[in-house]
């Protein structure tokens, strides 16, 4: 399991895309094609953001590059092994306490989020494993897991707008 998440800073790519492809790239295979005998699943963990491209840019550009490094990772593991990525939307983790202590931004983002909450790192854990242990058939997918609210492209943060915003009325 491959999980990084740094925002905002200069090191995004370097840790959250260039991290996952190294720590793969270094334990799944002995070499560029041929896996490790024991490996039998990775799993990555990316972010809504890169489905979307909500958020700063190039924490999108990161995840969104998880999406496609787990596509390559896939076929190049098969058929021995299955890599997928889990990508979580909203999560209640202090790299989001910027918005989750901000009582106007947290309403904001309740009134974008149909079911009103954001996953807990347990849940998101509990899909990581299903996705990683239960799971054998499965690979080369991106598993979007949020409360819906990966279908509003509305990023709310401290000082940042991005995205559609309704029409006032």
């Amino acid at each position: 399991v491959t999980c990084a998440g740094v925002q905002d800073t200069p090191d995004d790519i370097d840790v959250n895309l260039k991290g996952a492809i190294n720590v793969c790239e270094r334990y799944a295979f002995q070499s560029v094609s041929r896996p490790r005998e024991q490996v039998r699943s990775v799993v990555n963990v990316g972010s809504s953001s890169g489905h979307n491209g909500s958020e700063f840019p190039h924490y999108a550009a990161s995840k969104g590059g998880i999406i496609a490094y787990t596509k390559n990772l896939a076929l190049r593991l098969a058929p021995q092994a299955i890599a997928n990525s889990v990508d979580p939307g909203g999560v209640l983790t202090d790299l989001n306490r910027p918005v989750m202590d901000d009582p106007e931004l947290w309403g904001k983002i309740m009134a974008l989020t149909p079911l009103r909450r954001w996953a807990t790192p347990r849940e998101i854990a509990e899909w990581v494993y299903f996705v990683g242990v239960t799971n054998r058939f499965m690979t080369g997918q991106s598993i979007l897991v949020d409360g819906g609210e990966a279908g509003n492209a509305q990023f709310v943060w401290p000082d940042v707008e991005v995205g559609h915003k309704p029409a006032e009325g």
